[in-house]
């Protein structure tokens, strides 16, 4: 197993990065905020990888933290979802907010993931609850970059601003804008519907 890759990123895409280790190319399927994440990195860049063997292929899939990692090996574990499915369920939500929403069993949360419905979300929340709650995914989990700075609250509601494909500068400037006009403390989720109606005005 291809435990971790680290050389120079050489391009990303919309669900990839290719990063280049000794003269040789790697294609490393990740999680859409991945992708932003190390869009502004050039050398030293690392990513934790599963690497996925089928009998016409084998793909590499990368995560900037190694604790993201073992969510998705414990994803791809319920039955019904595979390494894409689990790609998706990563890159439509912060990690954290996954282990929340499937410790606190929010059903209506996981189905707002692109390709999860009603039965397999339960199926997530039966099969990994468990298991999802033994993992200290704090541990050495740094803020995706330009969270530096932000209150935590506000720091967990650009990370989800950013799942949802927002531009992290212009999703910050607004948190700041709203941090600024001395608005009372709020829980992230609170933090994100408003920033959703001021991001909607662009």
């Amino acid at each position: 197993m291809i435990s971790f890759v680290r050389g120079t990123l050489v391009s990303t895409g919309p669900d990839y990065v290719v990063i280049d280790v000794a003269g040789v190319g790697y294609k490393v399927f990740v999680p859409t905020p991945a992708v932003t994440a190390l869009a502004g990195q050039k050398d030293g860049v690392t990513v934790y990888t599963y690497l996925h063997v089928r009998d016409d292929a084998m793909q590499l899939f990368g995560f900037v933290q190694e604790s993201d990692r073992q969510i998705f090996e414990q994803l791809i574990q319920v039955s019904g979802i595979g390494p894409r499915v689990a790609l998706a369920v990563l890159s439509s939500m912060p990690s954290q907010a996954l282990v929340q929403a499937v410790l606190h069993e929010q059903t209506n949360v996981l189905t707002r993931i692109p390709g999860v419905g009603k039965k397999m979300a339960q199926r997530i929340i039966i099969e990994l609850k468990d298991k999802l709650g033994k993992l200290d995914i704090s541990k050495g989990h740094e803020p995706i970059p330009g969270t530096a700075g932000l209150p935590d609250a506000s720091g967990e509601a650009l990370e989800a601003l950013i799942a949802l494909g927002y531009n992290p500068g212009e999703a910050k400037r607004v948190l700041v804008s709203m941090s600024q006009k001395e608005i009372p403390s709020l829980k992230p989720q609170e933090l994100v519907r408003l920033a959703l109606k001021e991001l909607g005005k662009f």
